[in-house]
């Protein structure tokens, strides 16, 4: 039992397939060790299906499951679709025990059509809240997929977008960067699990676009070696570690302080840096990274610029990126 993690809530049957139980709460914010325990549990079960007495997973059960948060719902998905992809897309939702707002949420995000057994509809209504949400985007490293993105941004929050270049180039190049470097030839991930996946919220009261996007790859601080940008990044690293052992926090910092396209290429934006600048013009909003054992979050509140990183234990499994900004003119 070694293998499974710790403070997860599962039960074992007789045929040793696993039931893991989904947590009270799923949140990055509040409840960050559960939900990444959670989630280490899914992927270790359905990437090892040999482990102990051949334990393999055979559940994922959403009843005790009663709030969720956009980028935990985002990561929960992409698991749950990786899992899906592995059994041959077998796996069938079952919705008896779901809480109701979880499935409205759920509805709203088109997680189901991301499961071709799922003969479930998405909704037609949006949720109470009003809040109009970018249906769930799933792509392979080697499709860039930014038209429907865009199509889809532009059906919550308008064509007003399509003005904004900063965030347009920020947008595509954070799916380019995923076939560049969250999928280096050298990573062992299988090629049919080398995707990303994204989804957005708009809301008309406040004017607000939040935009979540995550990759199952080998995550920001292992892959800033072999790019472009390394030599900038040992650069800075060398003016705030003092000898120190360098962290997954400090690098991801590194790489956004140096401002310049990985890939070198100058008809190309510079990507995260892009959509910090957008912030920036807004006056107000975040944008906070995720990757390995390391969080970095640039706010901008009242004109106020502030920036700061913290260590994650358990790791995220990839990358995470959250970017939210106030679009009214």
């Amino acid at each position: 039992m070694a293998a499974l993690e710790e403070g997860v809530k599962y039960e074992i049957s007789a045929t040793y397939h696993v039931t893991v139980y989904l947590p009270r709460q799923m949140n990055l914010s509040s409840s960050f060790y559960e939900t990444m325990k959670t989630l280490r549990c899914i992927r270790i079960l359905s990437e090892s299906p040999r482990l102990g007495k051949a334990l393999k997973l055979g559940l994922v059960a959403f009843d005790e499951l009663q709030a969720i948060s956009s980028s935990a719902a985002l990561l929960l998905t992409a698991e749950l679709s990786k899992w899906d992809d592995a059994v041959r897309n077998r796996l069938i939702p079952r919705l008896d025990s779901w809480d109701k707002e979880v499935l409205a949420r759920f509805l709203s995000l088109g997680f189901f059509d991301l499961f071709p057994n799922s003969k479930i509809k998405k909704a037609s209504q949006p949720e109470k809240s009003g809040v109009k949400f970018v249906q769930y985007l799933k792509g392979n490293k080697n499709s860039k997929d930014y038209k429907r993105l865009k199509a889809e941004l532009s059906k919550c929050a308008g064509q007003q977008i399509e003005k904004w270049a900063f965030l347009q180039g920020g947008l595509d190049e954070a799916i380019t960067n995923v076939g560049h470097h969250a999928y280096p030839d050298s990573c062992k991930i299988d090629l049919n699990d080398q995707n990303w996946y994204m989804t957005g919220a708009y809301d008309p009261a406040s004017k607000e676009l939040k935009i979540v996007f995550c990759d199952q790859g080998i995550g920001i601080p292992a892959s800033l070696p072999n790019s472009k940008i390394w030599e900038h990044v040992v650069s800075f690293l060398s003016k705030i570690t003092q000898n120190q052992q360098i962290s997954d926090r400090q690098l991801i910092r590194a790489a956004m302080e140096a401002r310049r396209s990985r890939t070198g290429q100058s008809d190309r934006g510079k990507g995260l840096p892009d959509m910090k600048e957008f912030i920036r013009q807004r006056n107000a909003g975040y944008l906070t990274i995720m990757s390995g054992h390391g969080m970095y979050k640039y706010t901008v509140s009242g004109g106020e610029e502030s920036s700061r990183t913290d260590k994650l234990d358990p790791p995220i499994l990839g990358t995470l990126i959250i970017w939210k900004v106030e679009l009214s003119p």
